[in-house]
């Protein structure tokens, strides 16, 4: 059975090369009073405060970045703003949390919850050398349920998952907004998925930004990555990259299937109307698919690319702003949490 694997992990960046300042006050959406302590992130970045006595918090980062603003506290629904540079409202308003006793039932489950947290942490962080390497601190906080009627694993947390990635020395916070892995009969094997997907906003502390050793696993994880793929994609340095693209089993150039134009310090790609480019894809199911595109690094890591759109925008790290209609097969695909670099990573060759 082919498996459908959807994974969408929020990635975003900055440019320091046009520093400035997101900054306001965070009030309590019922009191009007001012929340003190809310912590404040770029979402997939290093980028993060936290708002102080008075509710004030600022924010040093770069100019037109594809990335959303999030508000996370203990006692208040987090806020997520979308395109937070193109927001003028500088008053911010967090809902309280609303606790609610659920009935408790007793359900008979033949999974124990070891057997599912295998699969979550297979899933969430990834079975690569980087993945098997991260550890999540507060395992007890995440809760996993097998729904029989959907055939479906699912968890949530009402806390930020906090994972150490001893491969490449990050401290990531996750905010789980779902998760689910679906199966076409009742189990567990995850041959018998059909749909694996989460969802969710990190940011990321750096525990070891000088170490060699650190330095030289984050250059090679960069290098196969999404964000590598698409920053050369744009500067039309593919081949310099290692990256070759094709259509179907015959590979191809940029030019006659894209055009790639800047707007306002981004790049903008869009898909050139009626080409011979590839649409299917036997492992999406109900989706228009306008365009499939094979990847292949170093003549060996193969990945497949599919376009739910015609245009996206790539900001000059390599992060796509439409990344719900892009979806990612093969190596690509299989990238985890555990293979995650902070989206405002800067790769220096050398």
């Amino acid at each position: 059975m082919r498996k459908f694997i959807f994974c969408i992990t929020v990635c975003f960046v900055f440019n320091t090369l046009h520093a400035q300042t997101i900054s306001g006050i965070i009030y309590d959406s019922k009191t009007k009073e001012t929340i003190p302590g809310v912590v404040v992130y770029l979402n997939g970045t290093t980028i993060i405060t936290t708002s102080d006595k008075d509710g004030k918090f600022n924010l040093v980062v770069g100019n037109n970045i594809n990335t959303n603003l999030v508000f996370s506290h203990l006692s208040y629904e987090p806020l997520i703003v979308e395109k937070p540079f193109d927001h003028i409202t500088k008053a911010f308003y967090l809902s309280e949390k609303v606790s609610t006793l659920a009935e408790a039932r007793v359900v008979a489950d033949r999974y124990s919850r070891a057997a599912k947290m295998k699969v979550f942490k297979e899933q969430f962080l990834g079975t690569s050398v980087a993945g098997k390497a991260c550890v999540i601190v507060n395992e007890e906080d995440i809760t996993l349920k097998y729904d029989y009627e959907i055939n479906s694993l699912i968890a949530h947390s009402s806390q930020p998952i906090i994972v150490e990635n001893k491969y490449l020395a990050y401290r990531i916070f996750f905010d789980l907004h779902s998760f689910c892995v679906q199966y076409s009969d009742k189990t567990l094997d995850i041959d018998e998925a059909t749909k694996i997907l989460f969802f969710g906003t990190s940011s990321f502390v750096d525990l070891s930004p000088y170490n060699i050793m650190y330095a030289k696993r984050r250059e090679e994880t960069y290098l196969r990555s999404c964000q590598n793929f698409w920053k050369n994609f744009t500067s039309r340095s593919l081949e310099q990259a290692n990256f070759r693209i094709y259509n179907r089993y015959r590979q191809i150039e940029q030019d006659p299937y894209f055009l790639i134009s800047p707007v306002a310090f981004q790049n903008r790609v869009t898909l050139i109307p009626d080409t011979d480019l590839h649409n299917k894809h036997n492992s999406v199911v109900g989706e228009t698919i306008l365009g499939v595109v094979g990847v292949v690094y170093k003549s060996q890591i193969r990945s497949e690319i599919v376009f739910l759109t015609h245009t996206l925008s790539i900001d000059e790290f390599g992060n796509p702003d439409a990344i719900d209609k892009l979806m990612y097969f093969g190596d690509m695909g299989t990238q985890r949490l555990g293979d995650l670099l902070p989206s405002n990573f800067v790769y220096v060759p050398k």
